[in-house]
């Protein structure tokens, strides 16, 4: 049974279950070398799919 698509404009605040389905432009992660690398953060810039951004024609 597949999972049902939800977009970035279907999602309300609280806890959900639900998968969104998006682009992934960007990533970037900052790692602390005072500890061995450890992960303190990571940011993502993300798409909806849903979105058109291009006219395209």
């Amino acid at each position: 049974m597949s999972t049902p698509r939800v977009f970035f404009s279907d999602l309300k605040s609280g806890k959900c279950s639900s998968a969104v389905e998006a682009w992934l432009l960007r990533f970037w992660e900052a790692k602390n070398v005072k500890r061995g690398g450890e992960l303190m953060w990571a940011d993502m810039l993300l798409i909806d799919v849903n979105v058109s951004l291009f006219d395209i024609t």
